[in-house]
């Protein structure tokens, strides 16, 4: 069984029984920099794998603040 992401809406597939979160996002093509990757409901760190079974997700991470006035 295949490992199963989602990102914006689309589902990703990858053939592995266990991959790194740093390997998925590179494979998109994001930086761990401006993504996370969510497994099973919670960020996990770059060098954690996720498993075929596990529900994973990938957000966009959003940073800002306010601009001066």
């Amino acid at each position: 069984m295949p490992i199963k992401v989602v990102y914006r809406g689309k589902e990703y597939e990858f053939p592995e029984k266990k991959l790194k979160a740093k390997e998925i996002l590179k494979r998109l093509g994001l930086s761990p920099l401006s993504s996370l990757v969510v497994k099973n409901g919670e960020v996990i760190p770059e060098d954690e794998e996720v498993s075929e079974g596990d529900e994973v997700r990938v957000i966009n991470a959003i940073s800002g603040g306010t601009q001066g006035a």
